[in-house]
Protein backbone atom coordinates (compact mmCIF):
# COMPACT_ATOMS: atom_id res chain seq x y z
CA UNK A 1 0.00 0.00 0.00
CA UNK A 2 1.66 3.27 -1.13
CA UNK A 3 2.43 5.66 1.52
CA UNK A 4 0.74 9.11 0.85
CA UNK A 5 2.94 11.98 2.07
CA UNK A 6 1.44 14.83 4.17
CA UNK A 7 1.25 18.23 1.77
CA UNK A 8 4.36 19.31 4.29
CA UNK A 9 6.49 16.49 2.27
CA UNK A 10 5.22 17.47 -0.48
CA UNK A 11 5.81 19.95 -2.85
CA UNK A 12 3.65 21.73 -5.41
CA UNK A 13 5.50 19.81 -8.69
CA UNK A 14 4.98 16.22 -6.77
CA UNK A 15 1.62 17.22 -6.42
CA UNK A 16 0.64 17.43 -9.75
CA UNK A 17 3.13 14.52 -10.86
CA UNK A 18 1.01 12.31 -8.36
CA UNK A 19 -2.23 13.01 -9.83
CA UNK A 20 -0.63 12.51 -13.77
CA UNK A 21 0.05 9.06 -12.32
CA UNK A 22 -3.60 8.45 -10.96
CA UNK A 23 -4.57 9.26 -14.20
CA UNK A 24 -2.01 7.17 -16.00
CA UNK A 25 -3.11 4.64 -13.48
CA UNK A 26 -6.32 4.64 -14.41
CA UNK A 27 -6.12 4.82 -17.89
CA UNK A 28 -3.35 1.91 -17.66
CA UNK A 29 -3.72 -0.82 -15.20
CA UNK A 30 -0.74 -2.88 -16.22
CA UNK A 31 1.74 -3.86 -13.95
CA UNK A 32 4.42 -1.91 -16.35
CA UNK A 33 2.55 0.93 -15.47
CA UNK A 34 2.55 0.35 -11.67
CA UNK A 35 6.09 -0.33 -11.69
CA UNK A 36 7.22 2.39 -13.79
CA UNK A 37 4.74 4.61 -11.28
CA UNK A 38 6.41 3.42 -8.06
CA UNK A 39 9.58 3.51 -9.49
CA UNK A 40 9.02 7.10 -10.53
CA UNK A 41 7.27 7.52 -6.97
CA UNK A 42 10.39 6.38 -5.71
CA UNK A 43 12.13 8.49 -7.34
CA UNK A 44 10.12 11.07 -6.79
CA UNK A 45 10.27 10.23 -3.01
CA UNK A 46 13.99 10.82 -3.29
CA UNK A 47 13.31 13.61 -4.90
CA UNK A 48 10.73 14.65 -2.05
CA UNK A 49 13.46 13.88 0.87
CA UNK A 50 15.97 15.68 -1.28
CA UNK A 51 13.61 18.57 -1.59
CA UNK A 52 12.52 18.32 2.08
CA UNK A 53 16.44 18.19 3.24
CA UNK A 54 16.81 21.31 0.90
CA UNK A 55 13.91 22.93 2.51
CA UNK A 56 15.19 22.03 5.55
CA UNK A 57 18.54 23.59 5.01
CA UNK A 58 16.34 26.41 3.72
CA UNK A 59 14.04 26.61 6.31
CA UNK A 60 17.26 26.67 8.88
CA UNK A 61 18.90 29.47 6.78
CA UNK A 62 15.85 31.05 6.75
CA UNK A 63 15.50 30.86 10.69
CA UNK A 64 19.49 31.85 10.96
CA UNK A 65 18.31 34.84 8.68
CA UNK A 66 15.31 36.07 10.57
CA UNK A 67 17.10 35.26 14.02
CA UNK A 68 20.03 37.27 12.29
CA UNK A 69 17.38 39.42 11.22
CA UNK A 70 15.97 39.89 14.83
CA UNK A 71 19.21 40.32 16.39
CA UNK A 72 19.82 43.11 13.62
CA UNK A 73 16.11 44.48 14.72
CA UNK A 74 17.51 44.67 17.70
CA UNK A 75 20.31 46.05 17.52
CA UNK A 76 19.03 48.57 15.18
CA UNK A 77 16.27 49.34 17.86
CA UNK A 78 19.22 49.72 20.89
CA UNK A 79 21.43 51.62 18.19
CA UNK A 80 18.29 53.89 17.63
CA UNK A 81 17.32 54.53 21.50
CA UNK A 82 21.34 55.06 21.66
CA UNK A 83 21.21 57.57 18.63
CA UNK A 84 17.76 58.64 20.22
CA UNK A 85 19.78 59.31 23.77
CA UNK A 86 22.67 60.78 21.84
CA UNK A 87 20.67 63.25 20.04
CA UNK A 88 19.12 64.05 23.07
CA UNK A 89 22.87 64.20 24.78
CA UNK A 90 23.68 66.64 21.63
CA UNK A 91 20.08 68.44 21.72
CA UNK A 92 20.69 69.09 25.86
CA UNK A 93 24.70 70.02 24.76
CA UNK A 94 23.71 72.09 22.20
CA UNK A 95 21.02 74.22 25.17
CA UNK A 96 24.29 73.90 26.96
CA UNK A 97 26.46 75.48 24.62
CA UNK A 98 23.73 77.60 23.96
CA UNK A 99 23.52 78.73 27.77
CA UNK A 100 26.95 79.17 27.91
CA UNK A 101 27.43 80.69 24.96
CA UNK A 102 24.87 83.30 26.83
CA UNK A 103 26.84 83.05 29.53
CA UNK A 104 29.96 83.84 27.88
CA UNK A 105 28.39 86.68 26.28
CA UNK A 106 26.61 87.91 29.98
CA UNK A 107 30.83 87.20 31.18
CA UNK A 108 31.75 89.12 28.18
CA UNK A 109 29.18 92.03 29.43
CA UNK A 110 29.89 92.24 33.36
CA UNK A 111 33.61 91.97 32.18
CA UNK A 112 33.20 94.86 29.91
CA UNK A 113 31.63 96.14 33.02
CA UNK A 114 33.64 95.51 35.51
CA UNK A 115 36.68 96.88 33.11
CA UNK A 116 34.75 100.32 33.04
CA UNK A 117 34.16 100.30 36.42
CA UNK A 118 37.96 99.18 37.59
CA UNK A 119 38.96 101.45 34.97
CA UNK A 120 36.60 104.59 36.80
CA UNK A 121 37.92 102.72 40.34
CA UNK A 122 41.44 103.39 39.21
CA UNK A 123 40.39 107.69 38.46
CA UNK A 124 39.23 107.34 41.90
CA UNK A 125 41.93 105.92 43.67
CA UNK A 126 44.04 108.20 41.66
CA UNK A 127 41.57 110.62 42.63
CA UNK A 128 41.95 110.19 46.15
CA UNK A 129 45.40 109.50 46.50
CA UNK A 130 45.60 113.13 45.33
CA UNK A 131 43.40 113.94 47.71
CA UNK A 132 45.06 112.05 50.35
CA UNK A 133 48.00 113.89 49.96
CA UNK A 134 46.36 117.04 50.12
CA UNK A 135 44.99 115.73 52.98
CA UNK A 136 47.97 114.82 54.22
CA UNK A 137 49.97 118.25 53.84
CA UNK A 138 46.86 119.96 55.17
CA UNK A 139 47.44 117.68 58.43
CA UNK A 140 50.88 118.55 58.24
CA UNK A 141 49.85 122.41 58.46
CA UNK A 142 47.84 121.40 60.87
CA UNK A 143 49.80 119.39 62.84
CA UNK A 144 51.87 123.05 63.11
CA UNK A 145 48.72 125.28 63.98
CA UNK A 146 47.71 122.47 66.33
CA UNK A 147 51.31 122.66 68.17
CA UNK A 148 50.98 126.55 67.91
CA UNK A 149 47.03 126.57 69.59
CA UNK A 150 48.46 124.13 72.18
CA UNK A 151 51.02 125.94 72.93
CA UNK A 152 48.83 128.97 73.06
CA UNK A 153 46.01 127.06 74.69
CA UNK A 154 48.16 126.14 77.99
CA UNK A 155 49.30 130.23 77.59
CA UNK A 156 45.85 130.96 77.86
CA UNK A 157 45.16 128.15 80.47
CA UNK A 158 47.60 129.86 82.60
CA UNK A 159 46.29 133.22 82.08
CA UNK A 160 42.70 131.96 82.89
CA UNK A 161 44.10 129.86 86.04
CA UNK A 162 45.22 133.13 87.04
CA UNK A 163 42.17 135.20 86.18
CA UNK A 164 39.95 132.47 87.53
CA UNK A 165 42.45 133.35 90.92
CA UNK A 166 41.76 136.77 91.08
CA UNK A 167 37.84 136.39 90.51
CA UNK A 168 37.81 133.81 93.12
CA UNK A 169 39.71 136.47 95.48
CA UNK A 170 37.23 139.18 94.42
CA UNK A 171 34.38 136.55 94.88
CA UNK A 172 35.69 136.26 98.21
CA UNK A 173 35.56 140.16 99.04
CA UNK A 174 31.63 140.09 97.98
CA UNK A 175 28.52 138.85 99.13
CA UNK A 176 26.52 136.32 97.27
CA UNK A 177 23.54 137.53 96.16
CA UNK A 178 19.97 135.44 95.57
CA UNK A 179 17.32 135.10 92.99
CA UNK A 180 14.02 136.62 94.31
CA UNK A 181 11.30 137.58 92.35
CA UNK A 182 8.62 140.35 92.76
CA UNK A 183 6.40 138.86 94.42
CA UNK A 184 8.68 137.74 97.29
CA UNK A 185 9.82 141.41 98.09
CA UNK A 186 6.44 142.77 97.96
CA UNK A 187 5.18 140.28 100.63
CA UNK A 188 8.12 141.20 102.60
CA UNK A 189 7.29 144.92 102.41
CA UNK A 190 3.87 144.10 103.02
CA UNK A 191 4.68 141.97 106.25
CA UNK A 192 6.38 145.02 107.46
CA UNK A 193 4.13 147.87 106.63
CA UNK A 194 1.25 145.52 107.82
CA UNK A 195 2.34 144.93 111.02
CA UNK A 196 3.16 148.62 111.46
CA UNK A 197 -0.27 149.62 110.75
CA UNK A 198 -1.56 146.99 113.07
CA UNK A 199 0.57 148.83 116.10
CA UNK A 200 -0.71 151.90 114.96
CA UNK A 201 -4.59 150.91 115.37
CA UNK A 202 -4.50 148.72 117.93
CA UNK A 203 -2.49 150.94 120.57
CA UNK A 204 -3.21 155.11 119.69
CA UNK A 205 -6.94 154.76 118.95
CA UNK A 206 -7.62 154.71 122.83
CA UNK A 207 -9.10 157.68 124.93
CA UNK A 208 -6.70 159.57 126.88
CA UNK A 209 -6.63 160.22 130.58
CA UNK A 210 -7.21 163.91 131.13
CA UNK A 211 -3.41 164.22 132.77
CA UNK A 212 -2.48 163.68 129.76
CA UNK A 213 -4.68 165.72 127.43
CA UNK A 214 -4.37 168.71 129.73
CA UNK A 215 -0.25 169.19 128.32
CA UNK A 216 -0.97 170.21 125.88
CA UNK A 217 2.80 171.38 125.38
CA UNK A 218 3.58 167.70 124.62
CA UNK A 219 1.37 167.94 121.43
CA UNK A 220 2.26 171.32 120.37
CA UNK A 221 5.66 169.29 120.56
CA UNK A 222 4.75 166.68 118.25
CA UNK A 223 2.64 169.09 116.25
CA UNK A 224 5.64 171.53 115.24
CA UNK A 225 7.96 168.53 114.66
CA UNK A 226 5.66 166.73 111.98
CA UNK A 227 3.97 169.77 111.41
CA UNK A 228 0.40 167.95 111.98
CA UNK A 229 -2.26 169.07 113.74
CA UNK A 230 -2.22 166.63 116.61
CA UNK A 231 -3.80 168.13 119.60
CA UNK A 232 -5.40 166.78 123.32
CA UNK A 233 -8.28 165.36 122.03
CA UNK A 234 -10.01 161.96 122.61
CA UNK A 235 -12.13 162.94 118.82
CA UNK A 236 -11.91 160.37 116.29
CA UNK A 237 -9.69 163.07 113.57
CA UNK A 238 -7.36 163.04 116.83
CA UNK A 239 -6.86 159.50 116.47
CA UNK A 240 -6.26 159.50 113.42
CA UNK A 241 -3.55 161.83 113.70
CA UNK A 242 -1.76 159.60 116.45
CA UNK A 243 -1.58 156.88 114.09
CA UNK A 244 -0.13 159.47 111.05
CA UNK A 245 2.73 160.52 113.66
CA UNK A 246 3.30 156.79 114.65
CA UNK A 247 3.18 155.85 111.12
CA UNK A 248 5.45 159.14 109.67
CA UNK A 249 8.31 159.28 112.36
CA UNK A 250 8.48 154.98 112.12
CA UNK A 251 8.74 154.94 108.72
CA UNK A 252 11.15 158.00 108.29
CA UNK A 253 13.38 156.89 110.37
CA UNK A 254 13.05 152.97 109.51
CA UNK A 255 13.82 153.99 105.82
CA UNK A 256 16.69 156.50 106.80
CA UNK A 257 18.65 153.68 109.45
CA UNK A 258 17.34 150.73 108.37
CA UNK A 259 15.79 150.67 104.23
CA UNK A 260 19.44 151.16 103.12
CA UNK A 261 22.44 149.06 101.63
CA UNK A 262 24.43 148.88 104.34
CA UNK A 263 25.70 150.00 107.72
CA UNK A 264 28.98 151.03 108.35
CA UNK A 265 29.31 150.98 112.63
CA UNK A 266 27.37 149.98 115.37
CA UNK A 267 27.90 153.61 116.78
CA UNK A 268 26.33 156.33 114.12
CA UNK A 269 28.88 158.85 114.79
CA UNK A 270 31.90 156.16 113.53
CA UNK A 271 30.24 155.65 110.12
CA UNK A 272 32.72 157.67 107.45
CA UNK A 273 32.10 160.28 105.70
CA UNK A 274 29.89 159.86 102.38
CA UNK A 275 27.69 157.46 104.21
CA UNK A 276 24.70 159.49 102.20
CA UNK A 277 26.74 159.70 98.99
CA UNK A 278 27.79 156.00 98.68
CA UNK A 279 23.89 155.02 99.27
CA UNK A 280 22.98 157.33 96.45
CA UNK A 281 25.17 156.36 94.24
CA UNK A 282 23.73 153.00 94.45
CA UNK A 283 20.19 154.10 94.14
CA UNK A 284 22.18 155.82 90.50
CA UNK A 285 23.25 152.68 89.33
CA UNK A 286 20.96 150.57 90.33
CA UNK A 287 19.06 152.69 87.36
CA UNK A 288 21.96 152.86 84.63
CA UNK A 289 24.37 150.43 85.36
CA UNK A 290 22.70 147.40 87.93
CA UNK A 291 25.55 145.11 87.41
CA UNK A 292 27.85 147.51 88.82
CA UNK A 293 25.34 148.05 91.25
CA UNK A 294 24.95 144.73 92.31
CA UNK A 295 28.74 144.53 92.18
CA UNK A 296 29.22 147.26 94.72
CA UNK A 297 26.74 146.59 96.80
CA UNK A 298 27.62 142.82 97.42
CA UNK A 299 31.04 144.02 98.17
CA UNK A 300 29.67 146.24 100.59
CA UNK A 301 27.79 143.30 101.83
CA UNK A 302 30.40 141.19 102.54
CA UNK A 303 32.46 143.84 104.82
CA UNK A 304 31.74 142.36 107.86
CA UNK A 305 28.72 140.96 108.07
CA UNK A 306 28.22 140.31 111.41
CA UNK A 307 28.50 143.55 112.41
CA UNK A 308 26.24 144.96 110.15
CA UNK A 309 23.62 142.88 111.58
CA UNK A 310 24.47 144.30 114.67
CA UNK A 311 24.58 147.65 113.77
CA UNK A 312 21.13 146.81 112.01
CA UNK A 313 19.80 145.32 115.52
CA UNK A 314 21.16 148.51 117.51
CA UNK A 315 19.75 150.92 115.32
CA UNK A 316 16.09 149.07 115.50
CA UNK A 317 16.34 148.95 119.32
CA UNK A 318 17.54 153.05 118.85
CA UNK A 319 14.16 153.80 116.74
CA UNK A 320 11.64 151.65 119.27
CA UNK A 321 13.45 154.15 121.68
CA UNK A 322 12.78 156.85 119.76
CA UNK A 323 9.20 155.75 119.57
CA UNK A 324 8.77 155.02 122.69
CA UNK A 325 8.56 158.91 122.94
CA UNK A 326 5.25 158.67 121.53
CA UNK A 327 4.23 156.83 124.50
CA UNK A 328 2.17 158.87 125.92
CA UNK A 329 -0.02 158.77 122.90
CA UNK A 330 -0.84 155.67 124.22
CA UNK A 331 -3.26 154.38 127.18
CA UNK A 332 -0.86 153.86 130.26
CA UNK A 333 -1.85 150.28 130.61
CA UNK A 334 -0.76 149.80 126.79
CA UNK A 335 2.03 151.34 127.18
CA UNK A 336 4.76 148.24 128.13
CA UNK A 337 2.65 146.49 125.33
CA UNK A 338 3.69 149.20 122.90
CA UNK A 339 6.94 149.73 123.60
CA UNK A 340 7.60 145.64 123.06
CA UNK A 341 5.20 145.43 119.86
CA UNK A 342 7.49 148.24 118.68
CA UNK A 343 10.72 146.55 119.61
CA UNK A 344 9.37 143.33 117.98
CA UNK A 345 8.44 145.36 114.61
CA UNK A 346 11.62 147.02 114.23
CA UNK A 347 13.54 143.37 114.22
CA UNK A 348 11.12 142.12 111.70
CA UNK A 349 12.26 145.28 109.33
CA UNK A 350 15.94 144.20 110.02
CA UNK A 351 15.22 140.61 109.66
CA UNK A 352 13.53 140.85 106.43
CA UNK A 353 15.36 143.92 105.10
CA UNK A 354 18.44 142.15 105.29
CA UNK A 355 16.98 139.16 103.14
CA UNK A 356 15.99 141.90 100.73
CA UNK A 357 18.95 143.40 100.71
CA UNK A 358 20.91 139.97 99.45
CA UNK A 359 18.50 139.83 96.25
CA UNK A 360 20.13 140.54 92.97
CA UNK A 361 17.38 142.86 91.87
CA UNK A 362 17.88 145.93 94.41
CA UNK A 363 15.24 146.98 96.22
CA UNK A 364 15.49 150.43 97.99
CA UNK A 365 13.21 152.74 99.73
CA UNK A 366 11.97 156.48 98.68
CA UNK A 367 10.48 159.28 100.87
CA UNK A 368 10.70 161.91 98.27
CA UNK A 369 6.87 163.03 98.53
CA UNK A 370 7.49 165.70 96.06
CA UNK A 371 7.50 163.44 93.18
CA UNK A 372 4.91 162.43 90.71
CA UNK A 373 1.90 161.71 93.45
CA UNK A 374 -0.18 159.68 90.73
CA UNK A 375 2.94 157.46 90.37
CA UNK A 376 4.76 156.65 93.61
CA UNK A 377 1.90 157.81 96.53
CA UNK A 378 -1.24 156.58 98.29
CA UNK A 379 -3.83 158.15 100.40
CA UNK A 380 -2.60 157.02 104.03
CA UNK A 381 -4.76 154.04 105.81
CA UNK A 382 -5.57 155.49 109.20
CA UNK A 383 -8.50 153.41 109.74
CA UNK A 384 -8.78 149.42 109.46
CA UNK A 385 -11.28 149.85 106.81
CA UNK A 386 -8.80 151.22 104.47
CA UNK A 387 -6.66 148.34 102.51
CA UNK A 388 -4.04 149.33 99.67
CA UNK A 389 -4.61 146.57 96.98
CA UNK A 390 -1.24 144.21 96.36
CA UNK A 391 -0.27 144.55 92.64
CA UNK A 392 -0.98 141.78 90.22
CA UNK A 393 1.78 140.24 88.80
CA UNK A 394 0.73 141.94 85.25
CA UNK A 395 -0.36 145.11 86.77
CA UNK A 396 1.23 148.62 87.74
CA UNK A 397 2.15 148.06 91.31
CA UNK A 398 -1.06 148.87 93.60
CA UNK A 399 -1.83 151.35 91.80
CA UNK A 400 -4.08 154.37 92.19
CA UNK A 401 -6.91 152.31 90.50
CA UNK A 402 -9.52 155.33 91.84
CA UNK A 403 -10.60 157.96 89.83
CA UNK A 404 -11.29 159.76 92.73
CA UNK A 405 -7.97 159.12 94.45
CA UNK A 406 -6.58 160.33 91.43
CA UNK A 407 -8.16 163.45 91.75
CA UNK A 408 -7.92 163.91 95.42
CA UNK A 409 -4.05 163.26 94.77
CA UNK A 410 -4.13 166.33 92.21
CA UNK A 411 -5.99 168.82 93.96
CA UNK A 412 -4.44 167.78 97.68
CA UNK A 413 -2.00 170.16 99.26
CA UNK A 414 0.10 170.01 102.19
CA UNK A 415 0.84 166.71 101.93
CA UNK A 416 2.76 164.90 104.52
CA UNK A 417 4.65 161.68 103.99
CA UNK A 418 3.25 159.06 106.15
CA UNK A 419 4.95 155.95 104.61
CA UNK A 420 8.17 155.50 102.37
CA UNK A 421 7.28 153.29 98.90
CA UNK A 422 9.51 151.03 97.24
CA UNK A 423 11.39 150.26 93.52
CA UNK A 424 12.32 147.26 92.55
CA UNK A 425 15.25 148.02 90.35
CA UNK A 426 13.51 150.44 88.07
CA UNK A 427 10.33 149.76 88.78
CA UNK A 428 7.89 151.02 91.42
CA UNK A 429 7.20 147.92 93.50
CA UNK A 430 5.26 149.31 96.40
CA UNK A 431 4.02 153.00 96.80
CA UNK A 432 4.41 155.06 99.72
CA UNK A 433 1.62 156.49 101.50
CA UNK A 434 0.57 160.12 101.96
CA UNK A 435 -1.55 162.14 104.48
CA UNK A 436 -3.80 164.87 102.68
CA UNK A 437 -5.19 167.71 104.01
CA UNK A 438 -8.32 166.80 103.46
CA UNK A 439 -7.38 163.41 105.58
CA UNK A 440 -6.91 166.03 108.62
CA UNK A 441 -9.41 168.97 107.78
CA UNK A 442 -11.17 167.65 110.90
CA UNK A 443 -8.49 167.53 113.32
CA UNK A 444 -7.09 171.14 112.07
CA UNK A 445 -10.39 172.56 112.53
CA UNK A 446 -10.51 171.28 115.86
CA UNK A 447 -6.86 171.98 116.71
CA UNK A 448 -6.89 175.43 115.81
CA UNK A 449 -9.02 176.86 119.20
CA UNK A 450 -6.66 174.75 120.98
CA UNK A 451 -3.53 176.38 119.51
CA UNK A 452 -4.33 179.73 119.88
CA UNK A 453 -5.35 178.94 123.73
CA UNK A 454 -2.01 177.32 124.11
CA UNK A 455 0.06 180.39 122.56
CA UNK A 456 -1.50 182.46 124.94
CA UNK A 457 -0.65 179.93 128.15
CA UNK A 458 2.62 179.99 127.15
CA UNK A 459 2.75 183.56 127.08
CA UNK A 460 1.15 183.53 130.57
CA UNK A 461 3.68 180.81 131.89
CA UNK A 462 6.44 181.60 130.20
CA UNK A 463 8.63 180.71 133.52
CA UNK A 464 6.77 177.40 134.30
CA UNK A 465 9.67 174.87 134.96
CA UNK A 466 7.96 172.08 133.87
CA UNK A 467 6.90 173.82 130.38
CA UNK A 468 10.67 175.09 129.60
CA UNK A 469 11.65 171.20 130.44
CA UNK A 470 8.92 169.98 127.86
CA UNK A 471 10.04 172.84 125.07
CA UNK A 472 13.79 171.43 125.88
CA UNK A 473 13.33 168.07 124.93
CA UNK A 474 11.40 168.91 122.16
CA UNK A 475 13.43 171.45 120.70
CA UNK A 476 16.34 168.68 120.90
CA UNK A 477 15.02 166.35 119.10
CA UNK A 478 11.82 165.06 116.99
CA UNK A 479 12.07 162.05 118.00
CA UNK A 480 14.87 161.80 121.12
CA UNK A 481 13.04 161.31 124.44
CA UNK A 482 15.16 161.33 127.38
CA UNK A 483 15.77 158.91 130.33
CA UNK A 484 13.38 160.86 132.43
CA UNK A 485 10.45 160.94 130.11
Amino acid sequence: MLSVASPQEMGTQEIIDFFRLLSTLANDASATCVEKALKENKELKGDKDSLVRALTDLQAKLDAQVKKSDIAVAQSGEAKATADALKSEIDGAKQTIVAKDKMLEDDASAITGLQSKVAALENDVKTREEEIKKHMEQQAKDAGRITKLTTEFGAKKSELEMISNQLKELQDLSCKVIDGSKDFALSEIDKIYGYAKGIGLKYLQGDLSDDILTDTAYFEGIRRGFGLPLHPSNSIPAKKVRIAVFLASLGTMLADEIFIPFYFSTNDQDAPEGTDTMTTTLSYLSQVDPKRELHLRSVLLAIDPDEQVKVANNRAMGIAWEIHYLRYLVTEDQRENFYQDVIQLCRLAVESWNTLRHLKEKVESFTGAEDDTETFWLPAELDSTSQAKKPQASSKPNGLVSKSSRNSLKSAKGIKLVWPGFYYGNEVLKQGFILLDSQVAGASEEAAPLRRNLRAMQRASIGSSVLSQRRSVTKKSKFSPTAGD
